[in-house]
């Protein structure tokens, strides 16, 4: 992953504090850099689905294992259902736009009765707020394009530990 920039230097992933291009470890938070070049998106996955959001940093840089065109093309067609928060594992986020979604469809196929209910000002103000959490999908469609978007790695992986983590699972 590219994390550096032109001018000598770039900005630690975990903590946000300017480094120098030379510096093999972040002074603040201690975060090893060489690290970030294996980091993976399947791992972080891992992580948070147990829980364990210890080593989990969100960063800009597409890791080896996220397709840029794939996440591009979810976050166009099905971001809108979350579909792009969660290929990356960005559950949380997901799900908000998940129910979003469905509320606002839902809201289309009951409109007449709730607009029957008092007038319209139930579903004037469910709908407002609906289309508010629909500025969270424009928001990462952007961020997408401009490769922006946050993708959660975990840093602290070796090889021996999701070798043994896989065959505990099975």
């Amino acid at each position: 992953m590219k994390i550096r920039n032109n001018n000598g230097t770039f900005t630690c992933p975990r903590c946000g504090i300017k480094c120098l291009t030379g510096m093999e470890s972040c002074p603040d938070c201690g975060l090893i850099f060489s690290r970030l070049e294996i980091a993976t998106n399947k791992d972080a996955k891992k992580k948070i689905r147990r829980h364990d959001k210890d080593f989990i940093i969100k960063t800009n840089s597409i890791p080896s294992d996220v397709s840029y065109i794939k996440l591009l093309l979810l976050t166009i067609f099905v971001g809108i259902f979350g579909g792009h928060c969660f290929y990356v594992g960005r559950y949380t986020r997901g799900i908000i736009l998940f129910i979003n979604a469905i509320l606002l469809m839902s809201y289309v196929i009951f409109n007449k009765y709730l607009v029957d209910l008092d007038g319209g000002r139930l579903i004037a103000a469910l709908s407002t707020i609906g289309g508010l959490f629909l500025l969270v999908w424009a928001y990462d469609l952007i961020a997408v394009i401009f490769k922006k978007f946050k993708i959660p790695v975990a840093i602290d992986v070796d090889e021996n530990v999701i070798l043994s983590e896989d065959k505990e699972d099975k």
